[in-house]
């Protein structure tokens, strides 16, 4: 697996079809929210308002980008575009392409807003949670 050291360089390292479509995905969702904050983590690009609720991943094969959210499994998915993909907690939307992206965008959209109400709603990250209710299970 590379190593990246920023999100430019995470972007700029995909092939071009791949590179566009990231930065599409990153200026739409940090138009999302005028408190919208980016973050390198984990080797890929998080997202988030309070606490990061969304990242990036590049399919295999550049097959695409999913953009998962963390709270995904508590999302209404009216749009029919999550996908859990057999995962507990995070579901996620598949872009092939920017063709692909334009086709969903206005679905996508929607999708960030409710997962941007989702984090503004819990105090904290889905994943601090999971932590806590493991502790409180061993007590």
């Amino acid at each position: 697996m590379n190593k990246y050291i920023s999100i430019e360089d995470f972007i700029e390292s995909q092939e071009p079809k791949i590179s566009a479509l990231l930065y599409q995905l990153r200026r739409t969702v940090l138009n999302a929210h005028p408190k919208m904050i980016e973050r390198f983590m984990f080797n890929t690009t998080m997202f988030g308002v309070k606490n990061e609720f969304c990242y990036f991943v590049v399919l295999k094969k550049n097959a695409g980008v999913e953009v998962g959210f963390h709270r995904g499994f508590q999302m209404s998915n009216e749009q029919g575009l999550l996908a859990s993909k057999k995962r507990k907690f995070i579901h996620g939307v598949t872009f092939r392409d920017l063709e692909d992206f334009k086709k969903k965008e206005a679905s996508f959209k929607e999708i960030l807003q409710e997962a941007i109400i989702l984090d503004d709603i819990n105090e904290k990250s889905i994943f601090s949670e999971i932590l806590q209710a493991g502790r409180k299970k061993k007590s």
